[in-house]
């Protein structure tokens, strides 16, 4: 597509990132291998040298997703004698021969599956797969490239030669060449995991409505992960700008954003007008609060830092684990709860509230006093402690939950949150029943692993009667007894 071949001209061209950006991928880095944020910086320092047969097309198509995925964590070129700081890697896609002595990645995709290497193999020609599995094949060439480029020394190293047979994601192919049917659906979130939602559904056919619901406008740092947005889009509303920059992919379906909360929506009401809510935020506490809406189908993917994927579906009636079950409010998340407010100045109850208010923000201010009241009212208390921690205001303390991932991997969640919808909605492989599937995004994905959680006895949300009774009233579904 157009677009897309535009992107990937200008990326090759030079470095994509802005400083602020560039800090989130030193920080996701330093806590991923456990380095300084000095080290971690020098070691990201690096170019990664591109290579392929132009007159392969399918290398060529693979080169056209990998790309702008991995040029939003490492510089890309696609010529040796570029004026470079450091060439030290090169991404040898399909037959051609290397053009450097640094180290290699050798990818080669066949029509079935996807072989990472460290020494060069003749491949056979082979038909082009499925775009879908091209980009989600492409985010683990990324993986691999970083690992290689970095040098990180992970403290459990990933495989540096792998293989992933696209099976592993769905029975065939061919399920992706059918309409896939929205109906009239709702996207919470319009930052990393869908922007990537929407990057790899370009490839198929939605069909429908699809309301972007997002309150926040796009940073600086979201560039280091948001593959939508450049830095033109700064500022700006997110949900405005993903459905207008990507509503030319999607002749059939409508995306209409909204710039508010989902609690928000002008649609929002006592009848079931939330039948098929994808959850793309980031934060389990807005997981949990977005279940409380009583949505008759979720479809959910986050991330831990750059170290797993979580995907998760439940569906009216449902005797198994909902949102709440899956995110419930653990030791760890206090411990991010109560450091984010003595680092801000407020009490643990303050930074429980789903948005910064005015007199919040008033609090805020006097402890830090380069902000203004009028800049951080309405914001999330994650977001503003991930800006002020970029920014060097801040020294985290608390860990993985303020780390922002690399950007593969938040496509990669939204690609794999793409093929979740995709198998529901045409009820592939519905005999293994699961509500569950962790995927580290460094490693081949395991299908074997899917996994169906029961409820969780203390849930907010399904052990509470009343609201049994209400999701039973919205979506004619028998009252379901807790166990």
């Amino acid at each position: 597509m157009a677009r897309s071949s535009e992107r990937r001209d200008r990326t090759v061209a030079g470095h994509l990132l802005n400083a602020e950006a560039q800090r989130e991928n030193i920080r996701a880095l330093a806590v991923a291998a456990g380095l300084s944020e000095e080290e971690a910086s020098d070691r990201l320092e690096v170019t990664v040298l591109v290579t392929h047969d132009p007159n392969d097309p399918v290398a060529a198509v693979f080169v056209a997703e990998i790309v702008p995925i991995l040029s939003r964590t490492l510089k890309v070129v696609d010529h040796p004698t570029e004026a470079v700081s450091r060439v030290e890697t090169e991404l040898v896609v399909g037959n051609a021969p290397s053009r450097s002595s640094s180290t290699k990645v050798f990818a080669n995709l066949t029509v079935d599956r996807l072989v990472i290497q460290q020494t060069p193999t003749i491949c056979q020609g082979s038909a082009l797969p499925h775009r879908l599995m091209v980009l989600v094949v492409a985010c683990y060439v990324s993986s691999a490239v970083i690992n290689a480029a970095v040098g990180a020394g992970f403290p459990n190293p990933p495989p540096t030669e792998f293989e992933i047979p696209f099976d592993a994601f769905l029975p065939s192919q061919t399920h992706l060449l059918a309409p896939v049917a929205l109906d009239e659906a709702y996207l919470a979130g319009a930052g990393a995991i869908g922007n990537g939602l929407l990057w790899a559904a370009r490839h198929v056919r939605l069909v429908g409505a699809l309301n972007i619901v997002d309150d926040d406008v796009v940073s600086s740092g979201n560039l280091q992960r948001q593959v939508w947005f450049e830095r033109c889009d700064i500022g700006k509303p997110k949900a405005k700008r993903l459905a207008m920059l990507a509503q030319s992919y999607f002749p059939e379906c409508t995306l209409k954003p909204e710039v508010c909360r989902l609690q928000q929506h002008p649609a929002r009401n006592d009848g079931a007008w939330l039948g098929r809510l994808i959850v793309a935020v980031d934060s389990r506490p807005a997981r949990r609060h977005l279940q409380n809406e009583l949505p008759g189908e979720v479809f959910d993917a986050s991330t831990t830092g750059s170290q797993e994927i979580v995907l998760h579906h439940n569906k009216q009636p449902n005797d198994h684990a909902c949102l709440s079950c899956v995110y419930p409010r653990d030791e760890a998340e206090v411990t991010h709860e109560q450091a984010v407010a003595g680092h801000l100045g407020i009490d643990v109850e303050s930074v429980r509230q789903p948005r910064i208010s005015l007199e919040i923000a008033r609090r805020i201010c006097a402890k830090h006093t380069r902000l203004a009241p009028i800049e951080i009212e309405g914001i999330a208390f994650d977001t503003l402690y991930k800006q002020l921690c970029g920014s060097g205001q801040l020294k985290s303390v608390s860990g993985e939950q303020v780390v922002a991932p690399f950007a593969f991997v938040s496509v990669l969640a939204g690609a794999l949150l793409l093929l979740e919808i995709i198998r529901r909605v045409h009820g592939i492989d519905m005999e293994r029943l699961s509500n569950e599937w962790r995927v580290n995004p460094w490693r081949p994905p395991v299908p074997q692993i899917r996994y169906l959680r029961p409820r969780r006895e203390s849930c907010d949300c399904c052990s509470k009667s009343e609201l049994q009774r209400e999701n039973a009233r919205l979506w004619d579904t028998p009252i379901i007894e807790r166990r």
